[in-house]
């Protein structure tokens, strides 16, 4: 008898601990797969790019979860195989044969009208029937399937924003695994997890590259929208200077611009309200406004007044600031001038300068204004200057630049080359390089011979071309 309670003692004692062994392979599976999600949930956080995020996945799967693992995406309702993993102990050549296999998925998965929950493929025991199933030939895809020696393979749908995004297949084979009903149930959740961070990575992409396409779209208008080129205008020099406050802009509210109109040349300088796109779209405004209206009637007046219409029309408030000059064909000609809201243009004589005209309102205002036509005649050896607002209150350690500094400068230029290049010289000095403000300095004489248009040497050492 005892030897009989013995016997059963023992038994009932390996009972438990075949127990105990079994509740503890078991939690450590249980705790390695919450592992697993966890991993998956930090590769989804991360939001970095989809190949990055790929690789991250399968290195998460494999070995631990499958001995290979494919990720296929839907494109236009076919299948593409967008990665491959498979553990180190593979045969050689099976990761390349399966990334360049074309993706056997269930019909469901591929399936773009389908909106409800899409079956798992579970195939617990690979047999040569699943094997033939999932071939796309009885020949050469047949015979790479049988070398893989597959043993289970599970293939579950991954979904994003409420359709099928692609698929996630794993499968056991020369570890000598196989998978269980408990298995396909977890790998169900997992895809989840996994479609998630697919999503995040794609989305990301997505706006990494609608990011990429606006900056393009940016540059392409920013560089439609610089100053051009001045025109070789005979009889007539000129010089010019452009500076769009902030390192990341190269246009801003400031401008100039010259085009030829009737009997000789508009010479304009204009200053908008805002900063930014919007200052920049104003700036379009003013100058192709500016220009067509100019060229069609050779009249700054009327020029001025259908701009002012065109600002007028706009929603909100869109000021802009406006000095033209007509420069004529005719040496004997004075100068044209129209003011509207701008600094004065600036008559430099050797070692005096002083205004010529004043200010008429400020275009964008008002819809009953009237401009006024002044007239310089400006002689060999003089010549007229016109700066933005953003040179006269540019901001540097001695407070603002001011009219008295500018006119300081100018005394003595010989030539608007030289009005140009002193006050940028004295600009940059004062402000120690950092403009608060877009600026910009626009020079006009009567030439004694016919020079080239003046290139500012800065402004050429950043690519842009001043004319």
């Amino acid at each position: 008898m005892n030897w009989i309670a013995i016997s059963a003692l023992e038994v009932a004692l390996a009972a438990l601990c075949a127990c105990l062994v079994v509740l503890w392979v078991r939690g450590r599976r249980t705790q390695r797969r919450f592992h697993i999600l966890g991993e998956v949930a930090a590769v989804s956080e991360a939001a970095g790019s989809l190949d990055e995020t790929f690789d991250a996945i399968c290195d998460i799967l494999v070995p631990d979860l499958a001995d290979f693992c494919m990720i296929d995406v839907i494109e236009d309702g076919r299948p593409r195989r967008a990665a491959v993993r498979v553990a180190a102990d593979a045969a050689p050549g099976v990761e390349e044969g399966l990334r360049q296999r074309q993706p056997s998925l269930p019909e469901q998965i591929t399936d773009s009208e389908v909106r409800g929950p899409v079956e798992t493929r579970f195939i617990e025991r690979m047999s040569e029937a699943e094997l033939r199933k999932l071939a796309h030939d009885d020949g050469p895809d047949l015979e790479f399937l049988r070398g893989l020696d597959a043993r289970s393979a599970i293939t579950v749908a991954l979904w994003a924003r409420g359709k099928v995004t692609g698929a996630l297949t794993l499968a056991v084979a020369w570890s000598g695994r196989r998978y269980r009903r408990s298995d396909e149930r977890f790998i169900w959740i997992l895809a989840g997890r996994v479609a998630l961070a697919l999503d995040n990575s794609g989305l990301f992409a997505d706006l990494e590259r609608a990011e990429r396409a606006r900056a393009e779209i940016a540059e392409t208008l920013q560089h439609g929208l610089l100053p051009p080129p001045l025109p070789h205008i005979p009889g007539w020099s000129l010089a010019a200077m452009y500076r769009p406050a902030g390192a990341e802009n190269e246009v801003g509210g400031d401008f100039y611009d010259a085009f030829r109109v009737a009997g000789g040349w508009m010479v304009v300088i204009g200053d908008v309200t805002g900063r930014g796109a919007q200052a920049a779209s104003v700036t379009a405004l003013a100058r192709y406004t500016l220009r067509t209206a100019a060229v069609l009637t050779d009249d700054p007046l009327v020029a001025l007044a259908t701009l002012n219409r065109a600002l007028l029309a706009r929603s909100g408030t869109s000021l802009c600031s406006i000095a033209a000059l007509v420069l004529s064909e005719d040496p004997e000609e004075p100068v044209r001038i129209a003011v509207a809201g701008h600094p004065p243009p600036l008559l430099v004589d050797g070692e005096e300068v002083g205004e010529v005209t004043t200010a008429d309102p400020v275009l964008g205002a008002f819809a009953d204004v009237e401009w006024r036509i002044a007239h310089s005649a400006v002689e060999p050896g003089r010549q007229l200057v016109l700066v933005t607002d953003g040179i006269i209150e540019a901001a540097g350690e001695g407070g603002r630049f001011g009219e008295e500094r500018l006119r300081a400068e100018l005394s003595g230029a010989g030539n608007p080359a030289h009005a140009v290049q002193r006050l940028e010289r004295a600009l940059h000095s004062f402000t120690d390089g950092a403009l608060d403000d877009d600026a910009a300095i626009l020079a006009v004489a009567r030439a004694v011979e016919s020079p080239g248009p003046f290139r500012s040497p800065a402004l050429s050492r950043t690519g842009r071309d001043n004319g």
